[in-house]
């Protein structure tokens, strides 16, 4: 039957001189498994990439003078979502095959892998390539849009970071932002913040974590949230006022909508995370050290091909959910000039700079004699694919979890003393 198919399904594309829907649904060379049906479509492949047009019948019998252009009545959407569904199986058959062989050498990782590898083959099959979009029609309400804009701030989600708001819009629907930093500079506390901004304006964060454990996260949610030290709330020794701050903040998230933080185990591959956020629904969604995901494809990670793949998957997951996607990712000292954060600093991939919408950057600020100022940090739009660049200076203080743009009037910070009233 999958030979009928192909044979059917290239006599279309030549009685009907269009390959174009073909093209759209990325049909490849390898997806035909008769060869006659295999050699003609390259044939009639090659002949539109130097003609822009399908062979006719009578040219296709030239060059293949045993080859029969069917008379096809099926409609070409039919023919293709059946080769699709074709291909679809062939691949699970041969993902399952795999699995099962690595099973029976006793290897179950090797068999996850396998299996998590023909997920995303399969999922990115016959995909449409392009969302067409006619710049002709309904232009008045192209207009009706832009005035009703002018009563917004925000396209999006703003980060809670007066500067970078500005810039930025908000973090909008189907971009991927990129938060890059030097290790152990704060590059998972700066994301934790912008979900707990977000989450305080009434949105739903999805917070994925590589780096830490949902305990550590909890905690350091709390004492942000709270404005309470971090180190005293590990063990135990929160002051009077703070236990205070504390039950207060406790109680005002039983009013809030989800906050859900994810183990890293739940999302390790692209195929789990994606199952997640379906299964959450989550407003925007943070990925923090994606890094150290594990390719489906490769079955490898931390290499170069390894994060091409995430970061292109998780940038079409991005488009197709219409949400944000934060991840964080880091810089390398020895690419960083000046000691600066900049694009040409990423680590790992140059596919962080190529498939990221916004890539906002955080770093120390060194004080005139080498040392850096451990209270403050620049956080920066490094690059972006809708504003200019531009920069905000941060306070940065874990005694009273005060993580926030200098500008903002806050008693927390303010000395260091702790205060009695959480709001």
């Amino acid at each position: 039957m999958s030979a009928d198919n192909e044979h059917r399904l290239v006599s279309k594309i030549i009685r009907d001189r269009d390959i174009i829907p073909a093209l759209q649904r990325n049909i490849g060379d390898d997806w035909f498994l008769d060869d006659d049906n295999k050699r003609v479509w390259q044939f009639v492949r090659k002949h539109y990439a130097e003609y822009s047009e399908v062979p006719t019948a009578t040219t296709v019998k030239d060059h293949y003078p045993n080859y029969r252009v069917l008379d096809v009545q099926d409609s070409i959407e039919y023919l293709l979502d059946t080769m699709v569904n074709f291909r679809r199986r062939f691949l699970t058959r041969a993902g399952l095959e795999t699995a099962i062989s690595e099973l029976q050498s006793n290897d179950h990782d090797a068999a996850l892998t396998a299996m998590g590898a023909a997920i995303a083959k399969v999922n990115e099959q016959g995909v449409l390539g392009t969302r067409d979009l006619d710049l002709s029609k309904n232009p008045e309400d192209r207009f009706n849009e832009y005035k009703a804009m002018q009563n917004q701030k925000f396209l999006g989600i703003p980060t809670g970071f007066e500067k970078i708001d500005e810039a930025t819009a908000g973090l909008q629907g189907g971009q991927l932002i990129t938060i890059i930093a030097p290790p152990k500079t704060g590059k998972s506390q700066i994301a934790l913040q912008v979900a707990i901004n977000v989450h305080e304006q009434g949105y739903v964060p999805f917070f994925q974590s590589f780096e830490m454990n949902n305990r550590e996260q909890q905690q350091r949610h709390d004492s942000m949230r709270a404005h309470i030290s971090y180190s005293a709330l590990r063990r135990g020794a929160l002051s009077s006022s703070e236990e205070v701050r504390y039950v207060k903040m406790l109680k005002d998230m039983e009013t809030k909508k989800p906050f859900t933080l994810v183990d890293a185990i739940n999302g390790i591959t692209m195929s789990a995370l994606s199952a997640k956020i379906t299964q959450l629904n989550p407003d925007i969604v943070f990925v923090d050290g994606m890094y150290l995901m594990l390719d489906e494809i490769t079955g490898e990670r931390n290499t170069p091909q390894a994060i091409t793949n995430i970061t292109r998957a998780l940038k079409r997951l991005a488009q197709n959910i219409d949400k944000p996607i934060v991840i964080t990712t880091q810089t390398l000292l020895w690419k960083m000039k000046g000691r600066k954060v900049s694009a040409d600093s990423i680590g790992y991939s140059s596919s962080f700079f190529q498939d990221s919408d916004v890539i906002l950057g955080l770093e120390p600020i060194e004080l005139s004699d080498g040392s850096r100022d451990e209270l403050v940090r620049k956080f920066s739009v490094v690059e972006s694919r809708i504003c200019a660049p531009t920069e905000t200076t941060l306070t940065w203080v874990w005694d009273t979890g005060c993580f926030h743009d200098e500008t903002t009037q806050c008693t927390f910070c303010s000395g260091w003393k702790a205060v009695d009233d959480y709001s």
